[in-house]
């Protein structure tokens, strides 16, 4: 059985595909296992879940009564067979159950975005007017619609800029790390543990790859050659100036490497996650940030629940918020693995992907 793990915000989510009967209780439990040695908060995601019998129930008991008043153990996602299980069994009552079945975007009350290859195309170097009115429409109609990228807060002011002032009602930049708002006022950060810092700062100074640290307003790259040149190009990003580091907070890392590099960088770096956002590009940042980290702390300010968010993204950094979004949409030039974890996949950005996705949800008329 596959059981996809997230750490986010001090919750694992566990989210088993299939069904969890006698023959595959053991990764089950094996999972939950795993879960309860590294959090007391677990979030149990039945989206893939296809049934569940009483060698899982036996899994979720165990744990209930392991965690005793120390933890919690919440379920979501249920299909009709499972609620009906749960009901059965008395479990709905053990557990805090969500009795949302299914993907209804009517409920919908926020929405996130990442922004290359999802709402800026990398062909046209543009924005679709597609989306640039979709979004409006729904933004009209009382929904916040945040941007969730890598990039920092300048890159995405002038990206917006460029392409008509959009308005958006948050910003969380460097992968959900730096989270602003509307003003420009940073309202919750997740740095890397200075422990970590320290050996990146070492990586930095070594100067034997291209690497760029970034606190909450600066940034800076220790050297530039030929590779950071093309990647930022590619992506119409902005080549950081050549800096010392000054002993700030360090929310993100990124290294212009090759998959060889990215593995031995992962196996080093013990507190720290890594994703790509190019074929030579990569993001470093803390084990326990991410998108999904950056929306939990939004539908905490604002009272929402999970099940009433959307987010749309293209790229391995997308993934984690997709799984844990309510709806999570996949665009149609997505890589594999991210539409093949979506719960919608739409057409591609140069074919109003977010415009066509938004009229499948009934979001817009």
């Amino acid at each position: 059985m596959i059981i996809d793990t997230l750490f986010e915000h001090g919750m694992c989510t566990l989210i088993p595909r299939g069904r969890i009967d006698s023959s595959t209780s053991g990764d089950f439990q094996h999972a939950m296992d795993y879960a309860l040695g590294k959090t007391k908060n677990i979030m149990i995601d039945f989206k893939e879940a296809e049934y569940i019998s009483s060698s899982g129930l036996r899994v979720l008991l165990s744990a209930k009564k392991a965690l005793g008043n120390a933890g919690s153990i919440a379920i979501t996602n249920c299909n009709q067979a499972i609620l009906e299980i749960l009901d059965l069994t008395g479990f709905s009552d053990l557990f805090d159950v969500d009795r949302n079945t299914t993907l209804d975007a009517s409920q919908m009350k926020a929405i996130f975005f990442d922004v290359d290859g999802t709402l800026l195309s990398h062909t046209t170097k543009i924005i679709p007017e597609s989306a640039k009115r979709a979004i409006k429409e729904v933004r009209e109609k009382g929904l916040k619609v945040f941007i969730a990228s890598g990039r920092d807060m300048r890159e995405l002011q002038k990206i917006l800029e460029m392409n008509g002032d959009m308005k958006f009602d948050g910003y969380l930049t460097l992968n959900g790390n730096v989270c602003i708002n509307e003003k420009g006022e940073m309202f919750a950060g997740n740095e890397i543990d200075q422990g970590e810092v320290e050996i990146l700062v070492n990586i930095f100074r070594a100067g034997t790859i291209p690497f760029v640290l970034i606190g909450e307003k600066e940034r800076y790259i220790n050297y530039v050659d030929d590779v950071v040149i093309e990647t930022q190009e590619a992506t119409q990003g902005t080549i950081p100036d050549i800096g010392e580091y000054k002993g700030e907070k360090i929310y993100q890392c990124l290294a212009f490497v090759d998959s060889e590099m990215r593995n031995r960088l992962e196996n080093l770096l013990d507190q720290c996650s890594i994703t790509s956002w190019n074929e030579r590009g990569i993001d470093i940042i803390a084990k326990t940030g991410g998108k999904a980290a950056g929306i939990q702390k939004v539908i905490d300010i604002y009272k929402i629940k999970r099940s009433e968010t959307m987010a749309f993204g293209d790229g391995e950094n997308d993934l984690s918020m997709l799984k844990f979004a309510g709806i999570g949409v996949a665009m149609g030039n997505g890589v594999d693995k991210v539409k093949q974890n979506a719960d919608y996949v739409t057409s591609s950005i140069d074919e109003d992907g977010i415009y066509n996705a938004f009229k499948h949800f009934k979001l817009i008329d």
